[in-house]
């Protein structure tokens, strides 16, 4: 598995190096050879990797209350829905008002002459 410094690793092949490492069967070390990078960057990608899992449990709680996102999300979601509903209320509102006006002007006035 050793490549050049400019050949790219894909990401699937940094996931189970990481997974290698940090299940105990390689040493960061073995780890780098294998891949030709240095121990520094296999460390970096462990490190990246944990940070990122850890990011990702703080961000969405788990059970039901994590299946719509963030607490910031589900605020977004709540206001959105609040504003859907004040929006149909106002263009029921506006079609009503709309009707009427237009009712109003077939019903003669009672200071209309017949």
């Amino acid at each position: 598995m050793s490549r050049s410094r400019r050949t790219k690793i894909a990401a699937e092949d940094k996931t189970r190096l990481v997974l290698a490492v940090l299940a105990g069967e390689m040493t960061c070390a073995e780890a780098a050879r294998r891949c030709g990078v240095s121990t520094v960057t296999m460390t970096k990608w462990k490190h990246q990797f944990l940070q990122a899992g850890a990011q990702r449990l703080e961000e969405v709680p788990s059970g039901r209350a994590g299946a719509k996102g963030t607490p910031e999300q589900r605020r977004l979601l709540l206001e959105n829905e609040q504003l859907k509903l004040a929006l149909a209320e106002a263009t029921v509102q506006l079609r009503i008002w709309q009707r009427g006006a237009a009712l109003a002007d077939q019903v003669p006035s009672s200071t209309s002459k017949p």
